[in-house]
């Protein structure tokens, strides 16, 4: 669930991590329901499509600020991607049983990036534009 202790101050970049945590509790919502396996195909399908999106959004972001460290935070946006279509290749193929356990991790993973490696980001622009504001 969105707080406001996430916010990197990007409304563009917020609205989107709210977004990702609204597909991850459809998903969440979709196993509890017991829902078909195609809907919940579609539902991981689409936070994965969605995940590749905002990813791509911020790592621009990210460029166009000049941020240091975006190679690593590009890596750890490209392991999610990773377990995310490795979730989906299992569920297609009949070999992974979803639940809560799944959610969870999704719901983690994005809770401690956007704690951890996005905050770092935002501090980093935040500092930048204090620097452009002293000149």
């Amino acid at each position: 669930m969105w707080t406001n202790d996430l916010s990197v101050d990007n409304v563009m970049i917020d609205n989107e991590h709210k977004q990702l945590f609204m597909l991850i509790d459809n998903f969440y919502k979709g196993i509890k329901e017991n829902s078909p396996k195609e809907r919940l195909e579609e539902l991981i399908l689409g936070l994965f499509n969605y995940t590749k999106t905002h990813f791509k959004n911020e790592e621009q972001h990210m460029r166009n600020m000049n941020y240091p460290d975006l190679e690593v935070h590009k890596s750890l946006h490209a392991s999610f991607v990773d377990q995310v279509n490795n979730y989906y290749d299992r569920l297609k193929g009949g070999k992974l049983i979803l639940s809560i356990e799944v959610t969870n991790f999704l719901k983690d993973w994005l809770i401690n990036h956007i704690k951890g490696s996005d905050q770092q980001y935002a501090a980093f622009e935040r500092t930048q534009k204090s620097m452009m504001n002293i000149n």
